[in-house]
């Protein structure tokens, strides 16, 4: 019997940069976003002259170039000056208040007593260390539906009335959480809010033929594909549209084929979920727990374990996701009381 890994380290025959097709690839030119990286940029410019910001709240559909925009606009303000220290949160990987503290003092490079710090003492040693060198934070909290503690925004933007200056971004697909925030919160934030609109078609047509020039040899791909493709993308998910051409790209190379062919992305798309409602622009998440559902009422616990084998989330986040969904009217549930055991829900697709 071969190796079954024979021809691993042949040279691919499609694929010349995969990273260029990969979700975190942030390319030199973000194109159709014109408008939207220079309202980002002017909330964002008051920071540079030490000023208190513009507070941005950023949502839009899954794939329609939030979370890309932002980077990009950080990575020109950093090539433009030193006087602001951006972080970037993943809210999903970063859920709590001393998550996200911490996040702040590794940009920082602050050092830490080895015993630790309770979370006001060590928003207390952020707040020196901005004080001592006078430089304004820019607080990015993406996939904001995943933070866990609302008492962290309260926290951060009452700062500023300690001369202590902070930005916050705050980025997700949900436009409905600053109202589901504690009057409060709303108050100090003064969130102003700025919508992605989905790509259309033309747009994603040509975002797909830009990357493909760079991540895939001349002649292995063409316009026809190209516009298949873009025309698949539910809810105009950029995101989407490449995922769908790097797996066709791969598709056609396991095949042997030097060309990716119309049927190598219609094959594809044969094995992802049939289970689809891109007029509600769900995450992918939610798609999966509509999915599992689909098949008939299950049991949180059992959900959970169903979901966990497709995506790794903590139980938490799996019932924020559980939560999105109830409140869009897609799913019910029904708690169950059991003498001796925690509380589980009943979920079920509505109707």
């Amino acid at each position: 019997m071969p190796n079954l890994f024979d021809g691993a380290k042949e040279e691919p025959r499609i694929i010349r940069r995969e990273e260029v097709l990969l979700p975190e690839y942030l390319p030199d030119e973000l194109m159709h976003r014109d408008a939207e990286l220079q309202v980002i940029a002017d909330g964002i410019k008051p920071l540079v002259q030490r000023k208190t910001p513009e507070n941005l709240f950023i949502h839009g559909c899954s794939g329609s170039g939030k979370t890309s925009c932002v980077k990009y606009v950080i990575k020109q303000l950093l090539d433009y000056s030193s006087a602001v220290l951006p972080v970037y949160v993943n809210c999903w990987e970063n859920s709590t208040q001393l998550a996200v503290y911490n996040r702040i003092v590794e940009e920082m490079r602050l050092p830490l007593p080895r015993r630790g710090l309770a979370t006001d003492e060590i928003f207390d040693r952020i707040l020196q260390y901005v004080r001592n060198y006078k430089k304004p934070i820019l607080l990015i909290l993406d996939d904001m539906d995943g933070l866990r503690h609302d008492e962290l925004l309260y926290v951060v933007s009452r700062s500023n009335e300690k001369g202590v200056i902070f930005g916050i971004v705050g980025i997700a697909n949900d436009k409905t959480i600053p109202a589901r925030l504690d009057l409060r919160i709303r108050s100090s934030l003064r969130f102003s809010e700025m919508e992605f609109k989905p790509y259309n078609e033309e747009q994603l047509s040509s975002i797909l033929r830009v990357r493909a020039e760079a991540a895939l040899a001349p002649g292995t791909y063409d316009d026809r594909l190209l516009n298949k493709i873009a025309a698949s993308a539910e809810g105009g998910s950029a995101r989407l549209a490449l995922e769908r051409l790097w797996k066709a790209a791969k598709h056609a190379e396991k095949a042997g084929r030097p060309k990716i062919m119309v049927q190598d992305f219609e094959d594809i798309l044969s094995l992802e979920s049939t289970f689809k409602l891109p007029e509600l622009k769900l995450s992918d998440e939610e798609a999966l727990i509509l999915e599992i559902l689909k098949s008939g009422p299950l049991e949180s616990s059992d959900l959970y374990d169903k979901f966990l084998k497709k995506i790794p989330k903590t139980k938490r986040q799996i019932r924020n996701y559980i939560d999105l969904l109830e409140r869009k009217s897609l799913i019910v549930s029904e708690e169950l009381e059991r003498p001796g055991m925690l509380n589980s829900r009943m979920l079920k697709l509505k109707g």
